[in-house]
């Protein structure tokens, strides 16, 4: 191992440390065996190991859903060259879902771990990957950033989400980001003042 690998795992080891997970599983990705750690934080983790940039968008008292095999509360993908996390964040949530929107914070990551080999057509870091998960608030809804003419997603309520077969995962995530909100809200409040 080179020094430069071992320092960049090193780093990504102390970043782990300092975020016990609330939850994990293990499950096959695009014919990929991975493991996956849910954790919350207020962190960006090492730029070197972001694989994908995600967001829980917020709109009043809805939270966006997106449907696929299972229904889930984030929307995201990876980093153009030279883009930043905080770019691609916003590029990735209007492509998704037409909607420009304003990051509140940094509410956690998910860690995913190659089970097998490396795997470089792939685009993302290995054996170790991080996506940092944003929570947002959605401003505008522009139709010419989407991607597809068919987004899977829409907008509920927010107390609707565990009938609509959201799992807990998923929920803690939403939790974070209405605590967020909330002291976000708080915050300006005590500005104005």
């Amino acid at each position: 191992m080179t020094s430069s690998s071992q320092t960049s795992n090193e780093e990504l080891q102390a970043f782990l440390s300092r975020h016990p997970s609330f939850g994990g599983l293990r499950e096959e990705w695009e014919g990929v065996p991975l493991e996956f750690r849910f954790c919350l934080s207020d962190d960006l983790p090492p730029r070197a190991f972001v694989g994908s940039v995600r967001a829980l968008v917020l709109r009043d008292n809805h939270v966006l859903l997106v449907h696929s095999s299972v229904p889930i509360l984030s929307v995201g993908g990876r980093c153009g060259p030279g883009e930043t996390v905080e770019e691609t964040l916003l590029r990735e949530v209007g492509e998704e879902t037409g909607w420009r929107v304003s990051p509140l914070s940094v509410i956690g990551f998910i860690h995913a771990r190659h089970l097998d080999g490396q795997r470089p057509a792939w685009g993302r870091p290995a054996p170790d990957f991080i996506d940092p998960l944003f929570a947002v608030e959605a401003q505008e809804f522009d139709a010419s950033l989407l991607e597809s003419q068919n987004p899977h997603c829409e907008f509920v309520p927010i107390e609707t989400v565990e009938q609509l077969g959201v799992d807990e995962i998923n929920r803690t995530f939403l939790s974070e980001a209405l605590q967020k909100r909330l002291s976000s809200e708080e915050n300006y409040q005590r500005e104005k003042r």
